[in-house]
């Protein structure tokens, strides 16, 4: 699709969508995530809708990848839960600030300065992707693609302390 087919849908939908992801996620800034990936996936892909069927395609795919996104969320809630299981000791639980401090120090090991900042900003920082692009100049497909491949490199490469 080219992108002014997409703006104009953009501009059509995306009250209707962001609403129909609010009402699954309960999370602005998360429906805002799903949405811009429907659009992203638009540009990236060789889909061409119908008029007539642009709006449903549009409203199911949001629909689909916020139900994608609420089963990941529930599956990474029982992980983290066997993670902490895991690190139980006795009646100390590792806490918090020295899980987010060795994960700071693989951050600076393991990704470019780029890459750093822009890992900082969204989660050390809690800024959107809007304040996040606004500062970097790019667009919120190529943030969203960075953080994208920042999460996979820590998720690849976080290791579970010993017992």
């Amino acid at each position: 699709m080219d992108r002014q087919h997409v703006e104009q849908l953009f501009r059509q939908h995306y009250r209707r969508m962001y609403s129909v992801a609010c009402s699954l996620l309960y999370d602005g800034q998360e429906s805002e995530d799903v949405v811009s990936e429907v659009f992203a996936h638009l540009l990236e892909s060789n889909t061409e809708l119908l008029p007539a069927s642009a709006k449903g395609y549009l409203m199911v795919a949001v629909r689909n990848r916020c139900l994608k996104r609420l089963r990941d969320k529930s599956n990474r809630e029982r992980i983290l839960r066997l993670y902490t299981d895991e690190l139980h000791d006795g009646d100390d639980w590792l806490d918090d600030e020295r899980r987010l401090k060795q994960l700071r120090q693989l951050a600076h090991t393991l990704l470019s300065p780029q890459e750093l900042h822009l890992f900082t900003q969204r989660f050390l920082d809690g800024k959107d992707y809007k304040a996040i692009c606004a500062e970097t100049g790019t667009s919120r497909i190529a943030v969203w693609k960075h953080l994208s491949h920042i999460v996979k490199v820590l998720k690849e490469n976080i290791k579970t302390p010993e017992p």
